[in-house]
């Protein structure tokens, strides 16, 4: 039997029934895609199903707080109740040397896989996963992904996972593995002119995936199929001024590392 939840983004899931229960999704998009969006939309949808959720990022708990409360999403009111919980990296690294160096030291998984199952958390929200997966040494990376990934289903977790638009052949690498180990794969966009676009890379299965898909980003709701005629009430993606960085450290080159 095949086991589907739902990811939380209306269209989606009214057109495949959702993702995979405890296997990962993976969410790609450039500055400003609406990743960050996606991912709380994900993390609220656990809160909805009546299951635990958490969101590790690169972002301070209190600044995606503001940013869900500017888009009219209930976070705060899923924390209050304890549906939800939100991690910082700094937790699981909190030297300087998170500020200098992408990749987290060994032990940290053991650390966030203890977070996990104490707290009963069946849904975990991956926003952004470099720290994980990016590793310089590019003949280790193929095994490294796999291990990750599978790590992850050990634990029996749904996982939904952003990382942002490769601009370097080694990054397309890494997102091309990412992409063979994981069964659903989506891409955020956004124009010049401001125009959303959800594509759907891969659903392990399907073999006649849609065109692309316009969306919106509105208040309240997050991601919606855009209309015909976009509303005045739809809501532009956060300002990413200011937005907390992570260098790269290594020859792996991506567009940005925690923008929504």
């Amino acid at each position: 039997m095949i086991d589907k939840t739902r990811l939380g983004i209306p269209f989606f899931d009214e057109r495949f029934g959702g993702i995979f229960r405890k296997r990962s999704a993976l969410c790609i998009g450039r500055q400003g895609s609406g990743k960050t969006i996606a991912a709380l939309q994900a993390l609220l949808q656990s809160a909805r199903q009546g299951e635990r959720g958490l969101m590790l990022s690169g972002w301070r708990a209190h600044d995606l707080a503001i940013i869900a409360s500017r888009m009219g999403l209930p976070l705060s009111d899923a924390l209050e109740k304890g549906q939800v919980t939100l991690l910082e990296y700094a937790n699981l690294m909190p030297t300087p040397e998170f500020e200098k160096n992408i990749t987290l030291p060994p032990g940290s998984f053991m650390e966030f896989q203890d977070i996990i199952e104490s707290g009963g958390i069946s849904r975990v929200v991956i926003d952004t996963i470099l720290p994980w997966v990016a590793i310089p040494q590019e003949d280790k990376l193929v095994q490294h992904i796999y291990s990750f990934v599978q790590a992850l289903e050990r634990m029996g977790i749904t996982a939904v996972l952003t990382i942002p638009r490769p601009v370097s052949p080694l990054a397309h690498t890494l997102k091309n593995h990412l992409e063979q180990q994981i069964p659903v794969v989506f891409t955020l966009d956004r124009d010049d002119s401001g125009k959303h676009t959800f594509l759907l890379n891969k659903y392990l299965g399907e073999t006649a995936l849609p065109p692309p898909i316009p969306f919106i980003i509105a208040r309240g709701a997050g991601i919606l199929r855009a209309p015909k005629k976009i509303p005045e009430e739809a809501a532009p993606p956060p300002s990413t001024s200011g937005s907390p960085r992570t260098p790269d450290g290594t020859s792996i080159r991506f567009s940005s590392a925690f923008t929504p």
